[in-house]
């Protein structure tokens, strides 16, 4: 079994957070732009912003995960990341060309294809890079992308919608005249072309552990029977994480559009703001989560994914519930600094979970199987419930502290207790690994 030296490992690891990053820029960098995108596309309401964001692109990205995960498993997983990062890329550029409701909608279908190949064919790479008790460590940097990708688009993002707002329409080569939104888009998209060719520098490495040799792979049939002797385990596993994930993406959606909404803040006020605390706070919590589990692993504590993202969730729960709720904003902010801590936790420890039950020739359909159960609800539900609960439970755009925090009570109270459930089913399924070899 080949050895990769560290200089090889970090630098792997490296490149697949750069790529993570973009992606969950592309993905979200519509959130900062909300307000502009309703108005000069005729005036849409909330609900039809929230389709945009989550149901074109959840849709085509679950839709796809599987098949391309299927092949992350049977061929070079770094081809298809590199696939994948050039096809999304090159469709979030254009989506800057949008200039309707459904050329909007089905822009963000084409980003979703591209996003779609890279969560298996990762997850699955670097279980064979790194060694069992220093995965989680590398998850959990990888899985610092969203925080890193939220904090820069908002960063980023919110001064520079407020600037070309205030400037004359631009005039982009190849685009024409562009909104203000519209050049962003073309912005973020277009770095991703170089990143793709840069993909190739890693080298796709040599599988191992169970079911390494079976190189033509497992078949559906297959799939769904290891699902099944392992549903106790997963089931729980989804439902907390569903609940999880529905919670983060309406939070990470809504937040900027939440204090300019409730506080009276600019874009730029918010953006450099939460994007500060989502940038540095969202690092330490998902690598220190990753660090503090590799620990406990390699003590013995086969839950420790499990177990860890549990008591983070009862630290975040009460925490969540209140912040929308406080009428200073500047407590509100305070609040959100632990409540973004708790909220990177999750996302590397779930990865280390799913890799530690899972054959090799399973591991890029089982994170499918994850992202197609948990990923596709969470985007599709996460904005819309908030829009749905703005437009028709409360009936006004300033109760979106309500919608929030009554989503949180419920999110949080139902992961806390499945992840409590999950611990026991855990243990079983890393004994019963051997069983698919």
């Amino acid at each position: 079994m080949k050895k990769y030296s560290d200089s090889t490992l970090w630098y792997v690891v490296f490149l697949l957070t750069v790529a993570s990053t973009l992606s969950f820029i592309d993905r979200q960098i519509l959130n900062v732009m909300i307000g502009p995108i309703k108005r000069d596309l005729g005036g849409l309401s909330d609900t039809e912003i929230s389709l945009i964001i989550g149901l074109a692109f959840s849709l085509v990205y679950s839709l796809t995960t599987l098949p391309l995960a299927r092949i992350a498993d049977r061929f070079s997983r770094r081809n298809v990341i590199a696939a994948g990062v050039f096809s999304w890329s090159l469709m979030t550029a254009l989506a800057g060309m949008a200039n309707s409701f459904w050329q909007l909608f089905a822009a963000r279908m084409g980003v979703g294809i591209g996003e779609a190949s890279l969560g298996p064919a990762t997850t699955s790479m670097l279980a064979d890079y790194f060694e069992e008790h220093r995965l989680p460590l590398a998850y959990g940097i990888v899985a610092t992308a969203p925080f890193i990708g939220t904090g820069l688009a908002s960063i980023v993002g919110g001064p520079l919608i407020d600037y070309l707002e205030s400037q004359p329409l631009m005039v982009l080569p190849v685009f024409g005249e562009m909104f203000s939104w519209q050049t962003v888009l073309v912005v973020v998209g277009l770095p991703g072309l170089l990143l793709a060719l840069l993909t190739f520098t890693i080298a796709e490495p040599e599988r191992k552990g169970a079911s390494s040799d079976k190189t033509e792979g497992y078949s559906y049939a297959e799939l769904w029977e290891f699902c099944k002797s392992r549903r106790q385990y997963l089931t729980f596993h989804f439902i907390a994480y569903l609940c999880l994930s529905i919670q983060g993406f309406a939070f990470l959606t809504w937040i900027v559009e939440f204090f300019v909404r409730v506080h009276g803040w600019s874009r730029t006020e918010i953006g450099l703001t939460y994007g500060s605390i989502a940038f540095f706070v969202g690092i330490l919590g998902s690598i220190w989560a990753g660090f503090y589990a590799g620990r406990m692993l390699a003590n013995g504590r086969v839950d420790a994914p499990m177990r860890l993202t549990m008591w983070g969730t009862i630290g975040l729960g009460p925490l969540a519930v209140i912040m929308p709720l406080v009428e200073s904003d500047w407590l509100a902010i305070a609040i959100i600094i632990p409540i973004t801590f708790f909220m990177a936790m999750p996302p590397g420890l779930s990865n280390a979970a799913l890799q530690a039950i899972s054959p090799n020739r399973l591991r890029g359909q089982m994170i499918a199987v994850y992202l197609i159960c948990v990923s596709f609800l969470s985007y599709l539900f996460a904005p819309l419930i908030i829009g749905l609960m703005n437009d028709y439970v409360f009936g006004r755009e300033d109760a979106i502290g309500l919608s929030l925090s009554s989503l949180a009570f419920i999110n949080y109270l139902i992961a806390a207790i499945c992840l409590f459930l999950s611990l026991k089913p855990l243990e079983k399924a890393v004994a019963k690994i051997t069983e698919f070899d």
